[in-house]
């Protein structure tokens, strides 16, 4: 049995921040991996796990990762440029770095 895709990915990036792009069909439980952010290591505010091609079973729930174009656009780091993007993920690891230190 072929896996459909039921939305392509587009050539551009969502976002500059998008890491483990990937909308392929798998165990649900699976999808929470693809489309993270760089910055906070979260889900992407964005993300949708969907099962447009209805392939869940009676046993199996199945779905995609795919980006909410109209939800990503309320994320803070929207729009980030590629340029960026390494020094504010630099500043976010100093801060926590700075915080467990504080702590010892």
């Amino acid at each position: 049995m072929a896996l459909l895709k039921s939305e392509r990915l587009s050539p551009e990036k969502e976002c500059e921040a998008l890491i483990n792009r990937n909308s392929e069909y798998r165990l649900s439980g699976d999808c929470g991996k693809f489309f993270r952010c760089a910055i906070t290591g979260k889900a992407c505010l964005g993300r949708e796990i969907r099962d447009d091609d209805d392939q869940s079973s009676q046993f199996f729930s199945r779905g995609h990762a795919v980006i909410n174009k109209e939800e990503i656009k309320k994320c803070p780091s929207y729009g980030v440029t590629k340029e960026e993007l390494p020094a504010i993920i630099r500043r976010k690891k100093e801060q926590e770095a700075e915080e467990i230190i504080n702590k010892l």
